[in-house]
């Protein structure tokens, strides 16, 4: 695999866990944002038309998402009869008559289908040939006119859908390709691509545009830049890594500032604006890391080669070097195009050791030339971390599940990843030259797309003070809706038995980050201004950023207008929720697999979530989630209290948030991916 072994800054991703400013001479960086609230209005009485995304639910209702932003409606099962979830529909908005406050939608027409195929399990009902979709929220069987050649009954496959339900006919489609039974070899995460229709292979365009590039660069492409090649630089990433997108280096300067170097691959330099490869970049937006693959966004001739930093090989770079006074306060930022040649290739765990002078003889010497210059980077880290926690930046520090395999793709492990030192120093210096880049492109306003994290709604906050309320657990009355005051609540729950509970609550409670050519601010960093920078070999946005930076060296006026780029943003943010959703797919299937010969086995865990469906308890040791049902609950009749947040037996037991339960594994079903538990007593 090729994927990085570092963790995805918490930045990328608020909703789930998922963190220059100025030219030459300017004036010192401020991270400390002006957030304005926003409220969103509520339609008046009476009905009204709208286009909105059907979220469907398995049980034959759904809701609507209006992309104006009002309010979601419900949408009843009679009114779903034709929809399919992801659909965008045209439909009449009106308030429900049995809930104040709440809206109903009435379908007025289809104007999008999320979907051209569906991938399901090959089935026969009354000798007539269906493919049953995966996904549970499609409760219609595809129906097949014929039966594939060469298809098994319970074999995967994808159908092209040829007929939509209708007044007129079902759902219907034509067998595309038949995957085999799903525990044969690569089946499952072929699966996985296929439902999320991601691209494996090149256009022709691209492959023969890559063809003309060279192996390394040469002397003639690194004219006039500045040559750094000489510079005690290294890449630190995971062991298994083979794109290498960033690099670092330090300086102490005889005032005692601090010189931080953050060298990025000039991707921008190879692949030019509507160039095939920037077509196939761009409809992709971003790479996808699979449980067992890599999807690149750029063919592995420059992924993994001619932009890839690697130790002892020239390569194009820009660069933002960004000073600090001793305290770690910013003070300038400068960019340019150069040239580097990477002293070490850094793994995390090795860097780690070192940090910790507890590295073997061997490790030890490999960076024993840098082990100055690493301690003053763990300190300077500390210090601008320091500096973004004071100004409210949050930091939940979730440990991520990941499903260890080998070399056949079998899942041999489950383990919870955790961060060290050395992955927080890459993460403080990514978002320092991220931060740094956006002030300065939005200082010359030159149009660029900006990474934006909108503060949440107080409602969506109900559930945490709820929590925080029922269990008595004392903290600050703060505004929830400020950096500052969500984080001061983190700090006064630290230590708390319920403390992960409430950091995944405070975490659901977010808003997701998007791409947007306005720059907005980031809520979860607390910073003013904030871009995509560092990342160019496996982000989109990245490469947008690199070209407004490289048009911000000699004033060139850019290309595209601010329509343009917030359509791009928009499309760049629908691509990364769909590789999100593809790789945490590919993650829990791979270790729900795990689970598979435990079946009847017996594990403790932690219960993080109640509903009145049942308990979601996260299992020990490896933090893989799992659901009991009320019906596997049986030492009592238990209702959840919303007001006490508690489920209450009859009989006077009852769950809590935060209990350690005792489960048995009931079942495991890797296509619908559902752990079903139940609790065992003694």
């Amino acid at each position: 695999m090729s994927k990085k072994n570092r963790p995805k800054s918490k930045s990328s991703r608020h909703k789930s866990h998922s963190p220059q400013n100025t030219p030459k001479g300017s004036k010192a960086i401020s991270s400390r944002p002006h957030f304005l609230k926003v409220h969103k209005s509520t339609p008046s009485r009476g009905s009204y038309e709208v286009l909105g995304v059907v979220q469907a639910n398995e049980k034959g209702f759904g809701f609507l998402v209006p992309d104006d932003g009002s309010p979601d409606a419900f949408i009843p099962p009679h009114q779903m009869r034709d929809v399919l979830n992801g659909d965008t529909i045209k439909a009449r908005v009106m308030n429900d008559p049995r809930k104040e406050g709440k809206f109903i939608a009435e379908t007025l027409s289809i104007v999008k289908r999320a979907n051209q195929t569906m991938v399901g399990t090959l089935m026969k009902e009354q000798g007539r040939a269906f493919l049953k979709p995966d996904d549970p929220r499609v409760t219609m069987l595809v129906s097949l006119k014929n039966w594939p050649s060469q298809g098994l009954e319970g074999q995967k496959a994808v159908a092209e859908i040829t007929h939509w339900p209708s007044q007129s006919g079902s759902l219907q489609g034509q067998i595309e390709e038949i995957f085999g039974f799903p525990n044969d070899y690569g089946v499952d995460m072929k699966t996985v691509i296929r439902k999320y229709q991601w691209p494996t292979v090149f256009s022709k365009g691209t492959l023969a545009e890559t063809r003309t590039l060279p192996e390394n660069p040469t002397e003639k492409d690194w004219a006039g830049r500045l040559d750094l090649r000489q510079v005690p630089i290294l890449t630190i990433d995971g062991a298994d890594a083979k794109d290498f997108d960033d690099a670092i280096s330090l300086e102490r300067k005889p005032n005692g500032n601090y010189r931080l170097g953050v060298h990025i691959a000039d991707v921008s330099h190879y692949v030019h604006e509507e160039s095939d490869l920037d077509k196939d970049a761009q409809a992709r937006a971003t790479s996808v890391y699979l449980a067992d693959r890599v999807l690149p966004m750029l063919p592995h001739e420059l992924s993994d080669g001619l932009c890839s930093l690697r130790e002892g090989v020239p390569r194009l770079t820009l660069s933002a070097f960004l000073e600090y006074s001793e305290s770690g306060e910013p003070l300038n930022a400068e960019f340019a195009p150069t040239v580097i040649q990477s002293f070490r290739r850094g793994i995390y765990q090795e860097i780690q050791q070192v940090l910790d002078r507890k590295a073997p003889k061997e490790i030890h010497s490999k960076y024993a030339a840098l082990e100055p210059m690493l301690r003053e980077m763990l300190d300077l880290a500390h210090k601008i971390r320091h500096r973004r926690e004071e100004a409210g930046s949050l930091d939940f520090d979730l440990p991520e599940v990941r499903a260890v395999l080998d070399e056949k793709g079998t899942t041999i492990d489950v383990r919870k990843t955790e961060r060290v030192e050395s992955h927080r120093l890459i993460e403080d210096f990514m978002i320092a030259a991220n931060e740094a880049v956006a002030t300065h492109l939005s200082e010359m306003k030159i149009p660029t797309m900006y990474r934006i994290h909108e503060p949440p709604d107080l409602k969506d906050l109900e559930e945490i003070l709820s929590l925080l309320q029922a269990y008595r657990i004392p903290f600050e009355k703060k505004d929830l809706t400020t950096p500052l005051g969500l984080r001061h609540l983190m700090q006064s729950v630290k230590g708390h038995p319920l403390e992960p509970v409430i950091s995944i609550l405070s975490l659901r409670s977010l808003k997701l980050a998007v791409y947007s050519s306005t720059n907005a601010g980031h809520f979860g960093l607390a910073l003013k201004s904030y871009c995509h920078f560092t990342s160019p070999i496996r982000r989109y946005p990245d490469l947008v950023v690199h070209r407004a930076l490289k048009r911000s060296f000699d004033s060139k006026v850019p290309k595209g207008s601010l329509h343009h780029y917030e359509k791009l943003a928009r499309h760049c943010s629908l691509q990364e929720r769909q590789s999100e959703k593809a790789e945490r797919e590919s993650q829990r299937i791979k270790q729900l697999k795990f689970m598979e010969d435990k079946v009847g086995m017996t594990f403790t865990g932690l219960v993080r979530h109640m509903t009145s469906h049942g308990v979601y308890v996260d299992l020990e040791p490896y933090g893989l989630e799992g659901f009991v049902p009320l019906e596997n609950l049986t030492d009592d009749n238990y209702q959840f209290d919303e007001k006490s947040m508690v489920l209450r037996g009859q009989r006077g037991n009852f769950i809590r948030y935060g209990d350690r339960m005792k489960t048995k594994v009931i079942m495991v079903d890797t296509i619908l991916q559902r752990l079903t538990l139940a609790k065992e007593y003694a």
